[in-house]
């Protein structure tokens, strides 16, 4: 079932140890990276209801309150918000896959993941 998200925002903040200015300061910390402002109203109408942020405000909320965007959109989903550098590995293979679908075999793409992992395991920087 899907929660709202004011209520997540909520439980983030109380879970965080956070309060709404606090939020507020690091987004702005934030701000260079993004391009993007939250503003105390825009934060005071997410907390109470009244409406829902963008996707790059979202963005910015998630980072500061280190909680994934889906989970803070409501979804059943774990909390823990993937690090950029995850997210950045995330996003290649599903660009190199999308540019080889079609053109590997189902063998083939099972030996892609299997190296993938080999390399994982075998991670020095582990």
């Amino acid at each position: 079932m899907k929660s709202s998200f004011s209520k997540r925002l909520k439980q983030a903040l109380n879970t965080s140890g956070m309060k709404q200015v606090d939020v507020i300061n690091k987004s702005k910390l934030l701000y260079e990276e993004t391009g993007v402002k939250v503003s105390k109203t825009d934060l005071s109408q997410y907390v109470n209801g009244k409406t829902e942020p963008g996707q790059k405000k979202l963005y910015v909320l998630a980072k500061v309150l280190n909680v994934s965007e889906a989970w803070l959109l409501g979804y059943d989903v774990p909390t823990n918000r993937p690090t950029d550098e995850e997210r950045t590995v995330k996003n290649s293979f599903e660009t190199i896959a999308a540019h080889l679908d079609g053109d590997l075999t189902e063998e083939q793409w099972k030996k892609v993941i299997e190296y993938a992992r080999f390399i994982q395991d075998n991670d020095d920087n582990k």
